[in-house]
């Protein structure tokens, strides 16, 4: 269910006219910041718990967010 919801956004945003999709865009860009820090703030807590350094807790977290683009 969720692929087609996800289909069904990129089709409505390819009939966008490009100020709409602008507008989207910045919208979907704020969206990602705001999970981004929610995730920062959660994986760090959990690796600070593990006694991890401040250079592998960057390197994790780079790591998770790359893994998570794919």
């Amino acid at each position: 269910m969720a692929m087609k919801t996800i289909d069904e956004i990129v089709a409505a945003a390819g009939k966008l006219d490009s100020k709409q999709f602008l507008r989207l865009r910045q919208k979907l860009d704020r969206l990602e910041k705001k999970l981004w820090e929610t995730e920062l703030s959660r994986t760090t807590k959990e690796f600070r718990a593990a006694k991890l350094t401040d250079q592998q807790i960057d390197e994790l977290i780079v790591k998770r967010r790359h893994e998570s683009r794919r």
